[in-house]
């Protein structure tokens, strides 16, 4: 163990630093966030990443070993050819000295051997410029010259139209060969790779194709459940796709299924609730009413009243979304209306609408929670401001009011069933602890949610955001 580790083991510390290499480099790449940009975000883009990245390398794989293996030793060998013919002009000037002898060479080499020889006595070769090596061509046919010639040469690939000069110096003079490209060149190079070309665009178009058709089910999927969050039904659905995947959308239906039946079946024991509880207050008002009019029957009444109201709060707490269908609806005109209840009761709310605020959702619920909200803030604030406006893929909205606020610490607390910042009973002011609840319960059964902070009034805001 090195000092380091024992002043790691000597300080409790538990030494968390990656051991393996791969570990290393992996956790570098997640944190380097010009890598992360890199890599797709949809499982289409992922997919195709993984089948592009080995196609493309087994594309250059292929292309490095033909260019460096396969042309390279074909190169060479019609380098080596045309050298050999060259070497043979050569000895036949040597051997057939004259005029009227070189007259014949040139004629032997055009017939023959497809070059165009002239001879510049007197005159030295130029000096050859540096061969790039990337250039196959006149990297094969130096190295053959000087291997094989063992002469001054200079070689011109790029002035002629479709021909390649070469100079060798002789004792008397520079001897000019000229020779079609064709004696270096194989076109069916270029085959190979337009073949490779052609292969990988059809085999990208047809990856492309099929995996955008095994993608499809999983984006109809998660359209499915999103939907859903927001309380949207798409009934024409049916599992489609790999077999994972029916899988998955068939756990799916199911699911939807058993939450339809389970709100059905809490809508069908409220209703038998609600008749069962109203039918024993109904007889207690009419009991109240044939009692003489003194201080017990106003305190029963009131009783009455109250046990009423906290009724209802229950049942509309417990009714959640019943069975009413989503719809588009104008989210600004419904606030406008919630807002217009407030001020017909004497309340000082401002309104502000900024955007297109349509939407799809369940609209007596959505008011049921506008109008806990509202309510809330003119119960304990004098002025009410409430903002509705468009936010890209969401509809916000904003109340706030002047009152005392809720501490930071009781914000999450309001939300729960039956929970009052006022500890006492009265239901005048407090309510029974179930509008924030039923506000956020509504907001979330849309795929949205509620939040509360301080508002700049000084009391609080509450904010609401509905996806559109």
């Amino acid at each position: 163990m090195s000092a380091g580790d024992e002043e790691i083991d000597h300080l409790g510390i538990a030494d968390t630093t990656p051991r393996s290499f791969l570990e290393r480099v992996w956790r570098r790449v997640k944190s380097d966030r010009r890598i992360g940009r890199l890599i797709p975000r949809t499982l289409f883009g992922r997919a195709m990443m993984i089948f592009m990245v080995p196609l493309i390398a087994l594309q250059a794989a292929s292309v490095w070993w033909f260019y460096e293996q396969h042309w390279d030793n074909v190169t060479s060998r019609l380098s080596r050819g045309l050298v050999g013919d060259i070497r043979l002009v050569i000895a036949w000037r040597n051997d057939f000295p004259g005029d009227e002898n070189f007259r014949w060479v040139q004629q032997r080499a055009a017939e023959d051997m497809r070059l165009r020889v002239v001879f510049h006595p007197g005159e030295t070769v130029r000096q050859q410029p540096r061969i790039m090596q990337f250039n196959i061509l006149e990297r094969e046919l130096a190295g053959r010259l000087e291997t094989d010639l063992r002469r001054p040469y200079f070689i011109d690939a790029s002035t002629i139209d479709r021909r390649v000069q070469i100079d060798v110096q002789l004792p008397d003079g520079v001897l000019e060969v000229q020779t079609p490209i064709g004696r270096l060149f194989t076109t069916s190079s270029w085959g190979f790779v337009l073949f490779s070309t052609v292969l990988a665009i059809v085999l990208f178009s047809a990856a492309s194709w099929l995996l955008a058709r095994s993608v499809r089910p999983i984006q109809k999927l998660a359209v499915i459940a999103d939907n859903l969050g927001k309380g949207r039904d798409v009934p024409d659905f049916f599992p489609e796709g790999t077999r994972e995947v029916r899988q998955a959308a068939t756990a799916f239906l199911t699911m939807r299924a058993r939450l339809k039946r389970q709100i059905q079946q809490r809508t069908e024991m409220l209703a038998g609730v609600s008749h069962d509880l109203r039918t024993p207050l109904t007889r207690m008002k009419l009991s109240l009413a044939l009692l003489e009019e003194g201080p017990e029957r106003r305190e029963l009444e009131a009783d009455v009243s109250d046990m009423e109201r906290m009724i209802e709060g229950y049942l509309a707490f417990a009714r959640g979304e019943g069975d009413e269908e989503p719809q588009p609806v104008d989210f600004g005109a419904l606030v406008s209306d919630v807002v217009s209840g407030a001020r017909r009761d004497g309340r000082d709310v401002l309104l502000a609408l900024d955007g297109d605020l349509h939407t799809v959702l369940r609209p007596m619920a959505m008011k049921r929670c506008l109008t806990n909200l509202i309510e809330n803030a003119v119960r304990h604030g004098r002025h009410v401001e409430v903002m509705a406006q468009r936010r890209q893929t969401m509809v916000e909205l904003l109340v706030d009011d002047d009152g005392p606020g809720i501490p930071a610490s009781s914000r999450e607390d309001v939300f729960r069933p039956f929970f009052r910042i006022d500890r006492s009973r009265n239901v005048d002011t407090g309510g029974v602890g179930l509008g924030m609840t039923i506000a956020r319960d509504v907001t979330r059964s849309h795929g949205g949610d509620i939040s509360l902070e301080d508002a700049p009034t000084g009391g609080l805001r509450v904010r609401v955001r509905l996806p559109v």
